[in-house]
């Protein structure tokens, strides 16, 4: 191996264990998946930040990093809310998870924010405790206005054919650093806090159901 082979080289982990990796396990979600994309999303930023902004190629691939883990954890928190909602003999909607499923075959942010909202009212109706905040929601919109699709962060051109343009036509300057820290605790925000929300939720409503088959039909 000459030298130039050896600086291509990623370093390697210590211990032959640590090299390896298992996927597809049977109880992995789109959690699991929004985990990994905040968590690259975020090792790239910190690296941007610490080096004073640079590189300047890393900025669209945060972006998109940070947009398709907050995209995930949506996606999630709506088909655990839907679960819950099921559990409870929710009935003023058709939830069946084949209707969850086509609901969500969207990249459209703002759509999965806007039903993740209803979700969390059917659950707890009159408050807003469990809905994304004024802060929250405008940061959803602005990724709406810069990328309804889940294609603008992703490539120079977005569009085919005829229909074939430049994913960022115009020149525009805007404070990366306050827009990157605020996708990261939307994101962290979503991931962390609605899983963990929902979790607890499905929990009590499973003892609830125990605790009444105590008791018979």
């Amino acid at each position: 191996m000459d030298d130039d082979d050896d600086l291509l080289n990623l370093p390697r982990p210590q211990g032959k264990f640590a090299e390896m990796v298992t996927f597809g396990e049977c109880h992995e979600d789109d959690f699991d998946i929004a985990s990994g994309y905040i968590r690259v999303a975020e090792i790239a930023a910190r690296d941007w930040i610490r080096n004073g902004g640079s590189p300047i190629g890393t900025a669209i691939p945060i972006l998109y990093n940070y947009r398709h883990g907050i995209e995930l954890s949506l996606k999630a928190a709506i088909r655990m809310a839907a679960d819950c909602l099921r559990r409870d003999s929710f009935t003023a909607e058709n939830l069946a998870s084949e209707v969850i499923d086509e609901k969500l075959h969207t990249h459209n942010i703002k759509k999965l924010a806007d039903l993740l909202d209803q979700y969390m009212g059917y659950l707890e109706p009159g408050s807003t405790s469990g809905r994304l905040d004024k802060a929250e929601r405008e940061l959803v919109l602005w990724l709406d206005s810069e990328d309804q699709t889940g294609e603008t962060f992703r490539y120079a051109t977005v569009g085919r054919g005829n229909r074939s343009r430049p994913a960022r036509p115009d020149t525009v300057h805007f404070n990366f650093y306050e827009v990157v820290n605020g996708l990261h605790k939307l994101a962290y925000m979503l991931y962390a806090g609605y899983s963990g929300y929902l979790e607890h939720l499905a929990d009590m409503q499973s003892e609830y159901e125990s605790e009444m088959e105590q008791f018979g039909p």
